[in-house]
């Protein structure tokens, strides 16, 4: 796992400054209970954090071809935005759903578990549930923020 062994974090604003930028989605893997990662079929993806404390997740799915004329289908697009904070503690990010194309997300407050590369253009961000990694994401940097 990326996120192992934990790293060092300092504090709220070394973090926020190592976070803020955007960044382009590498894979996204679900991860069965025996550990074993299955490829999600999303390719493309962009995830961005600003100084603000606002952030935006889109992923798209592999042959989209949008929404058409008379569809009210999503077909597997995650799109949302929010405000976002830190859980230090647990080496957590919290993304707080503003806005989002799925109803089922909006007023959520969704925990990514996160650890960056030794030079700070990759992003891992991993789900959980009690304890146990469901799904890993790798986002590399596409833009250093100002």
């Amino acid at each position: 796992s990326p996120l192992a062994p934990a790293q060092q974090i300092a504090d709220e604003a070394t973090v926020k400054a190592r976070l803020v930028g955007s960044y382009s989605l590498v894979s996204y893997d679900a991860i069965d209970q025996d550990g074993n990662a299955d490829r999600r079929p999303y390719s493309v993806g962009r995830i961005s954090y600003d100084s603000t404390g606002r952030m935006t997740a889109q992923l798209m799915p592999d042959g989209w071809s949008g929404i058409t004329s008379g569809s009210n289908s999503g077909a597997g697009f995650i799109s949302y935005f929010g405000s976002y904070t830190f859980d230090l503690q647990q080496q957590a990010v919290i993304h707080h759903v503003e806005g989002a194309l799925s109803g089922n997300l909006l007023g959520r407050s969704m925990v990514r578990y996160f650890a960056f590369s030794d030079d700070g253009n990759s992003l891992f961000l991993e789900t959980r549930n009690n304890g146990r990694v469901t799904g890993r994401l790798r986002w590399d940097r596409i833009m250093q923020a100002d």
